[in-house]
């Protein structure tokens, strides 16, 4: 059903139980009155309830979760549902502190929970099937933490051996241990899970079957503690991308570097073609099954 259509039909009930509570006042002692009244009037706050969900769908701001499973016949336990969803919840607020600030380390204040505002939005069709909303404004460089958590999220959970040490990076060690956990608690309870998140016309779809999840906790089980340090990369701005990217020519090749949502004014400031000095942190990763190292980097400071 379209948008338009579901305003209208709540508008509707909202003036059929508005005009029913009327009467119903008038003759508060007609029962079967009353009781239409009170049942117009739930009609129309699930109604709207329905389209807000649609509105939040529309603007990205609904993350849709199925779990199914033996265990999980139209229920799901409490115990289980709070293991899989309490990292998940940690692992969204760390990947969003990375983010915004282009760090790992550090106390995850209020502020990133209260910019994501991460609610339970329905349990549909059964106890299984969880909705989740958040908060999708965005902010002065039009960029939405949300969004950008969401899409990390997907792009970690989809990833293979080739692009997979740099999913982990974009979201941030601590936060990968969080899905991993998340995960972890989904296959302990028998589960397999679907989560589908709708943002600017595009479906990002992840099947978390049985296997696709051993598959990812065992890819993240294997990540050893990477070396990390700081170094300066100097050389001619060759990219710049609102994945939050910047190719930086250096005389050793072309390298990618990643900056957080806080510095976008600042690499709005660079030019094509322009010479850079870029202080970065460097995370080099080794890689057991290709026998090599994966290095990514992250923007800490940069001097035109």
């Amino acid at each position: 059903m379209s948008t338009g259509f579901l305003e209208r039909h709540a508008n509707e009930l909202q003036r059929e139980a508005q005009q029913t509570a009327e009467r119903s006042a008038a003759a508060p002692d007609d029962f079967w009155l009353n009781a239409a009244a009170d049942n117009q009037r739930q009609a129309a706050r699930e109604a709207f309830r329905e389209l807000e969900l649609v509105y939040a769908r529309e603007s990205g701001e609904l993350l849709d979760m199925r779990f199914s499973g033996p265990k999980a016949n139209g229920s799901i336990s409490l115990d289980a549902f709070l293991k899989i969803t309490e990292p998940l919840n940690k692992a969204w607020k760390a990947a969003a502190f990375r983010l915004r600030h282009g760090v790992v380390d550090g106390r995850i204040g209020h502020d990133i929970g209260d910019i994501l505002n991460l609610k339970l939005a329905g349990i549909a069709h059964g106890s299984t099937h969880i909705l989740l909303t958040g908060n999708g404004a965005t902010d002065l460089a039009g960029e939405s933490l949300l969004r950008e958590t969401l899409t990390q999220t997907f792009r970690l959970l989809s990833s293979h051996n080739d692009d997979f040490y740099d999913a982990v990076d974009a979201m941030g060690g601590r936060a990968a241990q969080y899905v991993g956990e998340a995960l972890k608690a989904i296959g302990t309870a028998g589960l397999s899970a679907q989560f589908t998140w709708q943002d600017r016309g595009t479906v990002n779809f992840w099947n978390g079957s049985t296997g696709e999840v051993s598959r990812i906790r065992a890819l993240l089980a294997s990540v050893s503690q990477p070396q990390v340090y700081e170094e300066t990369l100097s050389g001619t701005v060759a990219g710049i991308f609102d994945s939050g990217r910047l190719d930086l020519r250096t005389a050793a090749g072309k390298v990618r570097i990643r900056f957080p949502l806080d510095m976008i004014p600042l690499v709005q400031r660079f030019q094509i073609a322009s010479q850079a000095s870029i202080q970065v942190q460097t995370t080099r990763f080794s890689d057991p099954v290709t026998k090599r190292d994966v290095v990514t980097y992250q923007m800490l400071r940069a001097d035109e």
